[in-house]
């Protein structure tokens, strides 16, 4: 259903762990629950269910005890329709609130069970890739086996099996074996050229193949500064204008109330004047990249090596998918164009930088020194009857070709993820 409750006594205890203020609860509600989670595209969160809710009826049934709550929630199907009697704090007072979680279909319960990540491909163009939500959201995961497919257009385009293992030592090619007792399957990353779609550059973020993107970004980077800047002087102008409109300062005047507002009418000015500063060396920074950018688009300037050229199309999905960044992620992109995924990148900000799908090529170097092997093996339609039978089969080992000592087992988990993706992107085939 996609949410997640603790008991009253067991959120007041947190709180005082936390030296948090604990709020005065409405009478009545020892025997209530509160929602702790609410995962986004969920049942919950699509009812309008919030954290911090306090459930106390459930269809109709006062909880008698916290465990209740969990004793009805166990029955509750995606084929059932969950009514929520709920007390949400608003400002300073509690409200009572009904939230009622119609009945969905199987098709319906199973997408909802899926992740869908926006991604730019080899040719920076925008794609979405569709994966389990309780899946790795990275590659780089131990004993990764999972399922993803893309999508462009509202339309799935191919099924791909993912498989990763931590093998550190010397850097080993070669397929993953999948080992079931109706067979012995190979997979390994299909080969593709350069620029087609799934592919990035193979030269590190600083090499010159990559200067029409390290522009662009810096190009949007410039544009985000400049606004900022521009704001930040309207706003300054404003006041002036609001406080002293008019003014004319008098040289004569001597007392304390009228030097203190002259004095704040000097600061305004000199703070319009640090801000116009500002702006003009923002908008001599994005002249010169936009001069820079126009070079790279001329073919005569390009290198011999950079042959690659953005379209327009990609310019936009480029800025578009940058803007949808978290800050943090911006600063971490902002980071490894300039200087390189160093020594200095943590494993947090090595995930982070993966989720911008902006440095895929740089990402696979610095994990391939780590001793990860993986495969993104894409599955033709005729494989989909011999992925049937690995999901279905009690012992499933995987392996690689180059380490056969060192395998591990599918686990049960991992098989109905990958059923819930089979299921989904064959029914949204056959549409």
């Amino acid at each position: 259903m996609g949410f997640e409750t603790v008991t009253v006594f067991e959120y007041k205890k947190t709180l005082r762990e936390a030296n948090t203020e604990i709020p005065d609860f409405p009478p009545r509600t020892e025997s209530a629950v509160i929602v702790k989670l609410v995962e986004s595209n969920s049942r919950a969160s699509l009812a309008g269910l919030k954290e911090n809710d306090l459930i106390r009826v459930i269809n109709g049934s006062y909880l008698r005890s916290p465990r209740s709550a969990d004793q009805k929630l166990s029955m509750i199907t995606h084929q059932d329709q969950l009514i929520l009697g709920i007390i949400r704090r608003v400002e300073d007072k509690w409200d009572q609130i009904s939230i009622t979680l119609p009945p969905i279909s199987e098709e319906a319960a199973r997408k909802l069970m899926l992740r869908k990540v926006p991604s730019l491909d080899g040719a920076f163009l925008p794609y979405y890739r569709i994966s389990h939500k309780h899946a790795p959201a990275t590659r780089y995961a131990p004993n990764n086996f999972q399922l993803y497919y893309t999508e462009r257009a509202g339309r799935p385009e191919k099924l791909y099996l993912r498989i990763a293992q931590l093998l550190p030592g010397q850097s080993r090619s070669g397929p993953f074996v999948v080992t079931t007792a109706g067979g012995r399957f190979v997979f390994q990353s299909e080969v593709v050229q350069p620029h087609q779609r799934g592919l990035f550059f193979a030269g590190s973020l600083r090499s010159p193949e990559w200067e029409p993107v390290k522009v662009e970004i810096l190009l949007i980077q410039s544009e985000d500064w400049l606004d900022e800047k521009h704001q930040e002087f309207q706003q300054a102008e404003a006041k002036y204008k609001q406080e002293f409109q008019g003014f004319k300062y008098d040289q004569s005047r001597k007392d304390k109330a009228y030097q203190e507002l002259n004095q704040r009418r000097l600061s305004l000015i000199t703070e319009m004047e640090r801000l116009n500063q500002k702006i003009q060396s923002a908008e001599s920074n994005y002249q010169r990249l936009v001069q820079r950018k126009d070079r790279l688009a001329n073919s005569k300037n390009v290198l011999v090596q950079n042959q690659f050229r953005l379209s327009d199309d990609a310019r936009k999905a480029i800025k578009l998918h940058f803007a949808n960044l978290t800050a943090e992620q911006k600063k971490i992109v902002s980071r490894a164009f300039h200087y390189g995924i160093s020594l200095n990148f943590i494993e947090a900000e090595l995930l982070q930088l993966e989720d911008t799908s902006l440095a895929e090529q740089e990402i696979r170097r610095k994990r391939d020194k780590q001793g990860w092997l993986w495969v993104d093996a894409p599955l033709t339609p005729d494989q989909i009857p011999m992925l049937r039978a690995m999901i279905a089969d009690p012992t499933v080992t995987v392996h690689h070709e180059s380490t056969p000592e060192q395998k591990f087992e599918v686990t049960p988990e991992q098989k109905e993820r990958l059923q819930t993706v089979l299921d989904v992107y064959e029914a949204e085939r056959n549409k």
